[in-house]
């Protein structure tokens, strides 16, 4: 669905983001993390053409959706009114609009006007929008932060739920670990403008970490590491006898994330 050979993309002197090599397939969902400035944004604007870069992208659709961080629309009318106009269509003759509306639970909010409503709503609107063209390769830039995570969790279960009936193809740049955990079929960390990581995350979580791991306190800072099966047990029966809350793990994300990185500042 998506391949990039040799990227180059400089800013002035300064290259912000080198790939060698990377083939995402059709139906794949990709996590993507990295640092504020790591080259995440930068990605995906090369892949979508809009800014200067060497090097091949190659897309095998015409059908592509984009959802960034921030929504503006009008004020001056209700949040139906500009779905439809911008749509070109109507709500009460489009099934598939109807459908989209449903799915998301935005029936309610139909009336009201954009600024009044949350900003998981203003989510839901914009992907009500997008999704409607029937992307077959959706890029989603940064699109839950500044939600609280009831609003965050809410929207990641409808979209699970949609990426799995359409079989969309996704490229997801976040900062939430638990989106990637829930969604992601691979995950991508850009560092220092280079990819650093990518791959199935248990397949990195055995890689970076080890067989499993204990997470004390729920500080990913204070985990123990566990290569081997045959030494959860000693390992599970010290931190219980030291009177340590902890969790046992195979795929924690954020911990993946954190030991990548150890490898990079070390």
């Amino acid at each position: 669905m998506l391949k990039v050979k040799d990227l180059s993309v400089s800013y002035g002197n300064k290259v912000a983001l080198t790939v060698s090599n990377l083939e995402i397939k059709k139906g794949e969902i990709i996590g993507v993390m990295g640092q504020s400035g790591s080259g995440k944004s930068t990605l995906v604007k090369s892949c979508l053409g809009l800014i200067p870069f060497k090097g091949e992208v190659i897309i095998e659709t015409d059908d592509i959706g984009v959802l960034m961080q921030e929504q503006y629309y009008v004020d001056t009318m209700t949040n139906q009114k500009i779905i439809e106009g911008l749509l070109n269509t109507r709500l009460n003759k489009d099934s598939k609009l109807q459908e989209l509306v449903d799915f998301f639970e935005f029936s309610s909010q139909l009336s009201h006007h954009f600024k009044n409503i949350s900003g998981g709503q203003k989510q839901r609107m914009s992907l009500i929008m997008v999704l409607y063209q029937e992307p077959t390769l959706l890029f989603l830039d940064e699109m839950t932060t500044g939600l609280d995570f009831e609003s965050r969790q809410a929207l990641i279960i409808q979209l699970k739920a949609y990426f799995r009936q359409h079989q969309t193809t996704v490229v997801m740049v976040t900062h939430y670990a638990q989106e990637i955990e829930q969604l992601a079929d691979k995950l991508l960390i850009i560092h220092d403008g280079r990819v650093i990581a990518f791959d199935e995350p248990k397949r990195l979580f055995q890689q970076y970490v080890g067989y499993s791991a204990f997470i004390i306190g729920n500080h990913i800072k204070t985990s123990v590491k566990v290569q081997q099966p045959d030494q959860e047990y000693a390992v599970a029966r010290q931190l219980i006898s030291d009177g340590d809350d902890f969790r046992r793990t195979q795929g924690d994300i954020e911990l993946v994330y954190t030991e990548v990185m150890k490898g990079e500042q070390a």
